[in-house]
């Protein structure tokens, strides 16, 4: 982050100081506007990925200033065009992070430029010259600061995430209690399991090549997609340790065993840690500390064995099963260091990428892609868009109308502040107001001294900087720097105004509500609706993972990829719930609490299976025996009414059920804790049988 807002601030900062230098003050605001607003899109993935789309912002944002200039003489065509521009720039915001910032390009130069119009054909051309120098130059800062940067240092960054969400894991497992009123400790442990799926998805969204599908000829990506494998594998361990802490009376062990208890997560939290640190600088130095922690890791293994142990015979088996993950994370931990040796030294891009590699960057497959992938509407992304652009519609009609100065603002509070959700919407909007009202305070009081114009590109540096770096940290803040950003570039020849000082603070208040309301009235989306419908979308992903597990070969060989799709509707589903806690309304059920719980429970059962499959490194497996075949079975079909209520929960859906037969048989054989997991799993089953007849 502190890296993105130095490249901001270098894009932003130097055409104000060329203007300043050249007297052409007013010409460097609308260079560094645009430079500011291409600056937002956040440079991840490889180099194309990141020379793609700064090119593709580039060309948004000269079209977006072009249609804002030439349309904001009229407030009629500029309603229309802002209804079109919200819509589409939301499309784009929806998409990821990476499309966030090109929304930003196309919604804030066109609002700018609609409330600065031209008035003649030559205008436009100086403006179009130098919005275009603005598009140019951070595309020229961007394409330098990644050309010296190490060719996988994106694809490690996104691993390392993952190792960071992990050691957050095993702190928030460490510091589980089983003990009635300490249910926030567990939910916690939940939100960290989110987290790493989160980080893993990203990961994917950027590098998708599956482990199975990496290019063994390609070293260095190749040894990185198995980290990312490792890295979801001790995941699964980490969750693991989790659930069986849930049978751990902490609070009973004697002083001396918690205090080894302690040290063992602590100890697999700075492993993480470390591990995360080496990815990323790839020095030998952090290589030492990893397997210092690793070594520690096994020592207090071994000293956690000879303890005397509980006389609770269900703790010592909860116990001994924590050591038994502990020594297999150990094992994994030692592989990635393997995986990270092997991948050698990383060389910076301008010596990894040719030209010719680089100039199929704008090849039409992609804009094809792209283009296919931004109208891919459905429901959710449908309404979001119609929401933003009927509200921006509204906005710049009323403050068009009755000609409020800056009356721009409105439109563009809202549009920053608008989410696809109102539990969102609402948090947003009042860290917006927050952050709004200081930062125009504090930029009233520095325009007040006149002093203050020799530090301007100091400041303006500051804010740019400080602006990104706490976007995703802290919002208000992010906005108290963002205002006092655009007070002062937008106010580099102006004197304090106290009238435009309360003017500027009703219209961010105004959009912010507008924000809010529109999200109330304006096809709203809630998640009292959409909550069944991604619980039924989870439920049958776990449907789909047991039934691949054990009724085919080939989900039984490629159990990581349903793992995955499993994983990540349970997140949407656990996001989606934690909204719904959120919206204003009656008491909410608890039913819908249990049901994702019990949901996500069942994917760590299967998880273990699998994991414990691995473990036997067997080259040849036999069909599972008619006793544990007859267990498999009865969950089947236990699962199989559990999915018969799924038309309740998402009206119309269809699922394809399997039915076992006399001659269907597992692909293996289950040792003790496999069929513990499939004993868990059927006591699940059952829960949420009950709690689906009792929604009824």
């Amino acid at each position: 982050m502190f890296s993105w807002g130095i490249r901001m601030a270098l894009a932003g900062t130097l055409p104000i100081l060329w203007g300043l230098a050249m007297g052409r003050l007013e010409d460097a605001v609308w260079v560094t506007l645009t430079a500011e607003a291409i600056s937002w899109v956040e440079l991840k993935g490889s180099f194309t990925w990141r020379l793609r789309t700064l090119l593709l912002g580039a060309v948004l944002a000269v079209l977006a200033a072009i249609l804002g200039s030439v349309t904001g003489g009229s407030i009629w065509v500029g309603c229309l065009v802002m209804f079109g521009v919200g819509f589409i720039s939301t499309l784009l915001k929806n998409i990821g992070d990476r499309a966030s910032g090109l929304a930003i390009c196309v919604y804030l130069l066109f609002i700018i430029c609609n409330a600065f119009p031209v008035a003649s054909l030559h205008e436009l051309e100086l403006r179009t010259e130098l919005i275009a120098v603005g598009a140019a130059w951070p595309v020229v800062v961007g394409v330098a600061a990644s050309a010296f940067m190490p060719a996988q240092e994106p694809f490690r960054r996104h691993i390392a995430l993952i190792w960071r969400a992990i050691a957050n894991l095993a702190e928030a497992v460490s510091n589980s209690d089983n003990r009635v009123g300490y249910t926030h400790k567990l939910a916690d442990v939940y939100q960290k399991e989110t987290d790493v799926r989160t980080a893993i998805n990203n990961s994917y969204e950027f590098f998708s090549s599956l482990a199975q599908q990496a290019n063994g000829k390609d070293n260095k990506h190749y040894q990185l997609t198995m980290l990312r494998k490792l890295a979801g594998l001790v995941a699964v361990n980490v969750i693991a340790m989790g659930d069986e802490m849930e049978h751990v009376s902490i609070h009973e062990l004697d002083k001396e065993l918690r205090v080894k208890a302690a040290a063992l997560f602590g100890a697999l939290k700075a492993a993480a840690n470390r591990l995360s640190v080496y990815v990323i600088g790839l020095n030998p130095e952090e290589q030492l500390l990893v397997r210092s922690q690793i070594n520690r890791l096994q020592k207090l293994t071994v000293l956690i064995r000879a303890h005397q142990l509980p006389d609770d015979a269900r703790q010592v088996a909860a116990i001994n099963r924590i050591l038994q993950l502990t020594e297999r994370t150990i094992r994994l931990l030692e592989n990635a260091i393997l995986r990270i040796e092997a991948m050698g030294g990383d060389k910076p891009v301008f010596r990894s990428y040719s030209l010719i590699k680089t100039s199929f960057v704008l090849k039409p497959k992609y804009l094809l892609r792209n283009i296919y992938v931004l109208f891919n509407i459905n429901t959710l992304t449908f309404r979001y868009a119609m929401r933003s652009a009927i509200a921006a519609t509204v906005a710049m009609f009323v403050y068009k109308w009755f000609g409020i100065d800056h009356g721009f603002w409105i439109t563009f509070s809202l549009m920053i502040v608008i989410q696809p959700y109102f539990g969102a919407t609402l948090k947003k909007a009042v860290d917006r107001i927050l952050g709004t009202l200081l930062g125009i305070i504090l930029g009233s009081f520095l325009l007040y001294l006149p002093q203050v114009a020799y530090l301007n590109p100091v400041i303006l540096f500051i804010t740019f900087v400080l602006m990104v770096y706490y976007v995703k940290k802290n919002y208000a803040l992010s906005a108290f720097f963002i205002t006092l950003n655009l007070m002062l570039l937008l106010n580099l020849e102006a004197i304090f105004s106290a009238e435009l000082m309360v003017t500027r603070v009703v219209c961010t208040i105004a959009g912010s509500g507008l924000a809010i309301v529109s999200g109330w009235l304006v096809l709203p989306t809630w998640d009292k609706k959409w909550l069944p419908k991604h619980l039924a979308n989870a439920i049958a992903a776990n449907y789909q993972y047991y039934t691949k597990s054990f009724y085919t070969a080939e989900g039984h060989a490629n159990w990581t990829r349903y793992k995955q799709t499993t994983e990540s509707d349970n997140s949407n589903v656990f996001d989606s719930f934690n909204r719904y806690m959120q919206e204003p309304g009656k008491v909410k059920s608890d039913v819908w609490h249990d049901l994702i719980t019990c949901n996500v429970r069942i994917a760590r059962n299967l998880n273990n299976i699998h994991m414990e499959q691995a473990e036997k490194k067997l080259t040849h497996t036999q069909a599972a025996p008619p006793e544990q075949q007859g267990k498999i079975n009865e969950c089947l079909q236990l699962f199989n009414k559990v999915m018969s209520h799924m038309g309740s929960l998402h009206q119309g859906y269809n699922a394809d059920l399997i039915e076992p037969t006399a001659s269907t048989k597992s692909f293996f054989t289950l040792n003790d804790a496999q069929m513990l997991s499939i004993e868990k799993i059927i006591v699940e089953l059952k829960t949420m049988q009950v709690d689906l007849e009792g929604m009824k």
